[in-house]
């Protein structure tokens, strides 16, 4: 890291936590700390700003260890955060009766692999921008790549990831403007947020027009799904996840987690997704090209039918009961039309009938 990046970094980290400049003198500059230290008002800081001096990096350790302990800040993170210009995100759960302060491996590997699904999910919402989407970029394997995940700490339940931070995840062109991994973590934390104040812990959930336009830059079903699998994950304790940088660290609390709460999750999802017409009632026609069926008395059948859903020809899924699956079997079999009056939701190559309301044969 040059040695001009280092002192930029933790000038700025004081500046963003309200400490003034006041002035330079012997190859220091002067700053002020803000009155909510309760420091004595003579106290100053002195910043040492020779670059090119052989002994720069040793000063500035020695400084970083007084804003450490002025921040009360872990020295290595706060290190990685200015030398190593990165920043740091850091999951705290509480409160689990299942985990009882005695995590296990079994535990944080299925909690790490959520995360880096969520993570995942908020590069693509990043790059894409779009409220649903079926695939994934290449932008969300880079940013990974990036990542470091700390090891924790024995008998901890804090897991930490150092995030890149001025790395570029995505190339600018013509036409796009390039994206920083700085611009991802700060989604990152407002997306979360944004779930958690707005929706998870809203008594009266009201998705209306006017608040998901005025939040279009958080509205993300992929995000919102991952958020749900971590949160049911760690079987609903508490979590607070951190973001630590240069800037003023942020946080977000979820706690007191329930059934009704996750499924706020849940009916976001279904509701974006008939807003953007991915969930609707259609009626079409069309012949059915596949029929699976191990109990043709269960009610645990399916058929496949080639139609036409707004003007496209689509494959429609549906699960059929022990009646429709014999009226359908005889339709497959003398190639007759059938009819359906449905709810239907996109999927990423087909439609699946998720309400059926009514099926004939022509």
């Amino acid at each position: 890291m040059e040695n001009k990046i280092i002192y930029q970094n933790i000038t700025n980290f004081l500046k963003n936590r309200d400490w003034k400049h006041s002035g330079e003198r012997r190859n220091r500059d002067i700053f002020i700390p803000p009155q909510n230290l309760g420091f004595d008002e003579k106290y100053r800081l002195h910043i040492y700003n020779k670059f090119e001096k052989k002994d720069f990096k040793e000063v500035m350790i020695f400084i970083l260890e007084i804003i450490a302990e002025i921040y009360d800040e872990n020295f290595y993170e706060l290190k990685s955060i200015v030398f190593g210009d990165k920043q740091i995100l850091s999951l705290n759960i509480k409160n689990s009766n299942h985990i009882d302060g005695k995590p296990n491996i079994l535990f944080f590997n299925i909690f790490i692999n959520k995360l880096k699904e969520l993570l995942e999910e908020v590069v693509n919402f990043s790059v894409i921008k779009k409220a649903h989407f079926f695939h994934k970029m290449e932008e969300a394997e880079r940013y990974l790549n990036y990542c470091k995940f700390i090891k924790n700490e024995k008998g901890s339940l804090i897991s930490k990831i150092e995030l890149p931070n001025r790395e570029k995840i995505k190339d600018g062109n013509l036409f796009e403007k390039s994206i920083t991994a700085n611009e991802i973590n700060n989604n990152l934390i407002e997306i979360i947020y944004f779930f958690n104040k707005k929706i998870i812990s809203s008594d009266d959930l009201k998705l209306n027009d006017a608040f998901l336009l005025s939040n279009k830059k958080y509205i993300s079903v992929n995000v919102a799904n991952k958020l749900k699998n971590l949160y049911t994950g760690i079987d609903l304790a508490d979590l607070e996840i951190s973001l630590k940088s240069i800037e003023k660290s942020r946080n977000t609390f979820i706690k007191n987690l329930n059934k009704q709460k996750i499924n706020n999750l849940n009916e976001f999802s279904k509701i974006i997704r008939e807003k953007i017409k991915e969930i609707s009632e259609n009626t079409f026609q069309g012949k059915i090209i596949e029929l699976r069926s191990k109990n043709v008395e269960s009610d645990d059948n399916l058929i496949v039918v080639l139609g036409e859903i707004n003007k496209v020809k689509s494959k429609i899924a549906i699960k059929l009961n022990s009646k429709e699956i014999k009226i359908c079997s005889d339709a497959f079999k003398n190639n007759k039309t059938i009819s359906v009056n449905a709810v239907i939701e996109k999927e990423k190559k087909q439609y699946k009938v998720i309400k059926l309301k009514k099926i004939e044969v022509f």
